[in-house]
């Protein structure tokens, strides 16, 4: 009785630390059991394209301006290639009618679009483009891009310089934002929202260390484009918002 129960004890142990076996010669092991390391299945090769205005675009190294865009590719891994199209002065219309046929052109399936407008669509002499207008195109944008076997990502516009008693005033381009959402929805269509983290980003560190980052213009500075400083800073929140939204895309990031 005195064995059985002491077998009984020992056979209680094993269960809760879960650690117990059976060796090849028949004896009790109490080495604890080691899962099988998870291997990573390899991702293949894919190309990001860009189609974007002059706050994405890829500049010249005689200037400092620089775009977003332009700073991506060193957030992902060396199995992603970007395809920068952005073009300065570009609303979603002319874009769509020029450069657009560019990305189309070369896209594969697998591939990835993201498409980020809204600057010059929300009131310059190269727009200004409704909203109604500016999500109706993006809509078309998503369908000839799903029927090249690609993804779009929608990029809502990346934060003016503007301040309004020392808070960011996002007033001109919120619609467009929003615009992007409302056909994200109805597309089924993710959205990196650029804008939102962008604001967030300057109230956290103010109008004077916001200032370095915006291109010095004339004595004052550009309320929309970029030096290197900026760029990187915007890439680096489009790519921690590829996280925060679950895209596939996500896992290329380093």
């Amino acid at each position: 009785m005195r064995n059985d129960a002491a077998l009984i004890l020992v056979g209680l142990i094993c269960m809760t630390i879960a650690g117990c076996g059976t060796a090849e010669n028949g004896s009790s092991s109490t080495t604890p059991s080691v899962a099988a390391p998870v291997v990573k299945k390899d991702l293949p090769s894919v190309t990001v394209h860009l189609a974007g205005d002059s706050t994405v675009m890829t500049y010249a190294t005689t200037t400092v301006q620089e775009g977003w865009g332009q700073e991506l590719a060193q957030f992902f891994n060396d199995k992603v290639t970007i395809d920068n199209k952005a073009i300065g002065g570009a609303n979603v219309k002319s874009f769509k009618a020029g450069n657009w046929n560019k990305i189309i052109a070369v896209l594969q399936t697998g591939d990835y679009v993201l498409i980020q407008f809204g600057a010059n669509d929300s009131g310059t002499a190269h727009g200004p483009v409704t909203p109604t207008d500016f999500a109706a195109t993006l809509g078309q944008m998503t369908e000839e891009v799903r029927a090249k076997g690609a993804t779009p990502i929608f990029v809502t516009p990346s934060a003016f310089y503007q301040w309004t008693e020392g808070k960011e005033d996002n007033a001109r381009l919120a619609p467009y934002a929003a615009a992007m959402y409302t056909e994200g929805a109805a597309k089924n269509v993710l959205v990196d929202d650029l804008n939102a983290r962008g604001v967030e980003y300057l109230n956290s560190v103010g109008q004077t260390a916001a200032t370095p980052m915006y291109l010095p213009s004339r004595g004052t500075v550009d309320k929309a484009h970029f030096v290197k400083a900026g760029a990187t800073q915007m890439a680096k929140l489009v790519a921690e918002e590829l996280r925060r939204i679950n895209s596939p895309l996500a896992a290329y990031l380093k």
